[in-house]
């Protein structure tokens, strides 16, 4: 049940007004129609007083669909993120083993390097902590074990 039908039916059990009723809770009763009909909703205060003068815990009704409904939206905006991040973890990660490949060049170490871990930091400074964080985690973990993949790869090498 919606948040303004709870109030409406509460209220005409208790046999209170719209007036009597948004004078104890200090809104006007244009405020109490607006609720009542679905138009808005209250604030915490004026909730949590409409919960103590009816004495009724009121439920989230639309409020709870918005609610989900922006999860939903979260998950979806969190999905194509890390795709994204895919997306562009793969080429730069190619960059960086070609990089190790010609290590010698002195323009790969001094410009090309610096320049790719600017521009994946200043992306990952833009995300929000949780999400920076988690990335980070991932690109550490990635570098981890593609490091010691190339580092056994190249001790085989050595030892053949």
């Amino acid at each position: 049940m919606e948040i303004g039908k709870q109030i409406r039916s509460r209220r005409e059990e208790v046999k209170m007004t719209q007036q009597q009723l948004a004078d104890q809770i200090y809104v006007t009763r244009q405020t109490i129609s607006k609720w009542e009909l679905g138009k808005s909703e209250p604030d915490p205060i004026s909730r949590s007083s409409l919960e103590r003068i009816l004495a009724v815990q009121l439920t989230e009704g639309s409020s709870s669909q918005k609610a989900e409904e922006a999860d939903v939206m979260k998950k979806i905006q969190w999905f194509a993120g890390l795709l994204l991040f895919g997306i562009l973890f793969l080429p730069l990660r190619f960059l960086w083993v070609m990089i190790r490949r010609y290590w010698e060049r002195p323009w790969n170490r001094f410009i090309l390097i610096p320049a790719v871990l600017v521009f994946v930091l200043w992306y990952l400074h833009s995300l929000k902590d949780h999400v920076f964080y988690f990335f980070l985690a991932v690109i550490l973990l990635a570098y981890l074990v593609t490091s010691y993949y190339f580092f056994n790869d190249q001790k085989m090498l050595q030892d053949n």
